[in-house]
Parts: C-alpha cells; sequence; structure tokens
C-alpha cells in the first residue's frame, strides 16, 4: 500500500507547488474513482432498474483514471481544469435532467476542488463559470425542483455561491501566499547553502594552499636540515683535521720525532698534546721526542704541569724528551712561579736539538 501511493504521488514536474497541487488531484481523482465504483456496484446489487446508470459511471470511473494519469505526467494544470470542469458539468446535468433530484445545491462542489487543485485566477474563471451554470439550472431546469420564486432561487443560491466562493478565494489566496513565501525561504536557504558551500570550497582550497606551503617549507627545512647536518659533519671533519695540525708530530729520522707548539696551550690542547706524541712514539717505536716550545708565549702551572706529565708518560715507553725554545722571556716566568721541568736535555734552537740527538742515537 506504501508503495501504491508512492507511486500515486510520484508527479514529474520541477515545481514543488505544481507537484503539491498535482498530489491534491491524484488524491481526489482517486477518491472520485472509488466512488464511482461503489456506485456502479451498488446499482447493480440494490438497483437493477437503474442499469442504464453504469455508462457514465463507467466513464467517470475512467475518466478519472485518465486524469490521474495525466497528473503523473505532469499535466498538473490540464487535469485540474478536467477535473472542476467534469464536476460542473456533471452537477449542471444532473440537475437539469434529474428534477427529482435536490442536486442542485452541489453546484459549489467545483468551487471546492477549484480552491484545492487550480491557482487562485483560475478560481476567478470558475466562479464565474459557477455562477453562469447556477443561472442556466435557473433558467434550463422544470421548475419542480425550484419550490422558490426565481428571484429568491437565485439570490439565496448566489449567496451560497458568493459564500463559498469568499471561502476558497481566502483559502486558494492563503496557499499561494504561503507557497511564495516557502519558496522564497527555500530560495534563502538554498542561496545560503550555496553560500556556505562556496565558503567551504574557499576554504579548502585555503586549507590546501596551506598545506602545500607548510609542506614546502617543511621540505625546505628538511633539506636546511640535511645541509647542515652535511656542514656540521665537515666542520667536525676539518675541526680533527685542525686539532690535528694544531698539534703536529713530525719524524726526523727512524728513531726521533719533533713535536713544534705555536699559540696558546689549553687543556684541551695539552690533553690532545699528550694523546698525539704518546700515540706517535707507540707506532713508530722511537727513542727521542723533541718538544718545540718557540712558538708557545706563556708556560704556566698548568701547562708545566702537562708537560711533566707528558716527560713520565714518553719515559714510560722507553724514550726521552729534549726541550727546546724556551724564550728568556718564558723562562723568567716560570722562575717567578717556581716551575721546574724534569728535563736535562734543553737547546735553544730546533737545529741544535736535531743535530745533538742525531748524535746520541749513531753514538749508542
Amino acid at each position: 500500500m506504501k508503495r501504491f501511493f508512492s507511486i500515486l504521488l510520484d508527479i514529474r514536474h520541477s515545481d514543488e507547488e505544481v507537484r503539491q497541487r498535482g498530489r491534491n488531484i491524484a488524491i481526489i481523482g482517486l477518491a472520485l474513482f472509488v466512488i464511482n465504483v461503489l456506485i456502479a456496484v451498488s446499482i447493480v446489487i440494490s438497483f437493477p432498474e437503474l442499469i442504464v446508470l453504469l455508462i457514465p459511471t463507467g466513464f467517470g470511473a475512467a475518466l478519472y483514471i485518465a486524469i490521474i494519469g495525466m497528473t503523473r505526467m505532469g499535466y498538473v494544470d490540464l487535469a485540474g481544469w478536467l477535473t472542476v470542469v467534469v464536476s460542473l458539468i456533471g452537477t449542471i446535468s444532473a440537475t437539469i435532467f434529474h428534477p427529482d433530484r435536490p442536486v442542485a445545491v452541489f453546484i459549489v462542489v467545483p468551487l471546492v476542488l477549484a480552491a484545492t487543485i487550480l491557482r487562485f485566477r483560475d478560481v476567478i474563471v470558475v466562479t464565474v463559470a459557477v455562477l453562469i451554470g447556477l443561472v442556466s439550472i435557473a433558467f434550463l431546469a422544470e421548475s419542480a425542483i425550484i419550490s422558490l420564486p426565481l428571484p429568491d432561487f437565485l439570490v439565496t443560491t448566489s449567496m451560497l455561491v458568493s459564500f463559498v466562493a469568499v471561502i476558497s478565494f481566502v483559502q486558494s489566496a492563503g496557499n499561494e501566499k504561503l507557497y511564495h513565501r516557502l519558496q522564497a525561504a527555500l530560495q534563502q536557504t538554498r542561496q545560503a547553502a550555496t553560500q556556505l558551500q562556496l565558503m567551504n570550497e574557499e576554504l579548502d582550497r585555503r586549507v590546501e594552499a596551506q598545506t602545500e606551503a607548510l609542506q614546502e617549507a617543511l621540505r625546505e627545512l628538511e633539506d636546511r636540515a640535511v645541509a647542515q647536518s652535511r656542514l656540521l659533519a665537515e666542520v667536525i671533519a676539518q675541526r680533527d683535521v685542525i686539532r690535528d695540525l694544531s698539534v703536529p708530530v713530525l719524524p726526523v729520522g727512524k728513531q726521533a720525532l719533533v713535536m713544534p707548539l705555536v699559540g696558546t696551550i689549553d687543556r684541551d690542547r695539552l690533553t690532545l698534546t699528550q694523546e698525539q706524541a704518546l700515540a706517535q712514539i707507540e707506532q713508530q717505536r722511537v727513542r727521542w721526542l723533541i718538544l718545540d716550545v718557540t712558538g708557545v708565549p706563556v708556560i704556566d702551572t698548568e701547562v708545566a704541569a702537562g708537560m711533566m706529565q707528558l716527560v713520565q708518560s714518553v719515559r714510560l715507553l722507553g724514550a726521552e724528551v729534549a726541550l727546546v725554545g724556551v724564550r728568556p722571556e718564558v723562562a723568567q716566568t716560570m722562575v717567578s712561579l717556581g716551575i721546574e721541568l724534569p728535563i736535562s736535555h734543553v737547546f735553544s734552537d730546533l737545529a741544535g736539538a736535531v743535530e745533538w740527538v742525531g748524535r746520541q742515537l749513531v753514538t749508542r
């Protein structure tokens, strides 16, 4: 049943107001079809003498089926007018051809239908048509159906039609006004939805652009980090080279090494000096280490203590230390500080030290 009504009320039209009127027409047409079927069944069962009425009843049922089909196809206005016209013609015809039946009052039915299934301007046309039909009934029907004088009948029925017409006008105008308001609200909602969609799209574009910018910045940071890591590795390697160059150990013959020191000696450089000297003595198995301090401007107690440790370590490895280049001001400072190095071989210049060490190696 639900699927049946879903199919019945499926009106193929783009305008919602037209679709709503089409649904009203489909429901009314279905109801009138059922009424015609019930009338036909009643005639067959209870009134066989009125069997001739099956012809208009069957025609009416087929007509309402056609109206429903036209409505579903989208011809709503045509189907609505057809429904109203059939109702008007049927009422007028029944009143004229069956004067013994009080059906004249049903002249207002087309107005009620028009207010439900037609536009507001169409209700005015239907009202005029109903008034014309009312005059036709008054002048064409037999006097037996009119118990009042003709002027009184026209005034009374016209008042009834006018009253129903006013109600129909109010209902139709209210429905149309409500529809226009709903359409305006729907249009505003659609515009707001469109603006919201545009804003969302713009926001998505901005987010995408920001994301791309952030990704690009991240890639740049990664590239910078890689470059900085590479530069740091190069700096560390260069520092190691510079550190090694700051404490050079040079071979003089096969049994002697010269270590020239230049510049200020701090704790780190002193430690490096000890490590380099001992490592080279162990690797090359030399017997003499010539320590040249000509380029050292100051020898304080810390440097002297480091040199003393170096001399003792070298002697433990089986080698001797010769000191070269103690300048006068450095010698005065060492004396004033009471620094005495445990080195018995001291020379003023490197050439003399090398020559003396060479003779010592030859005589031994």
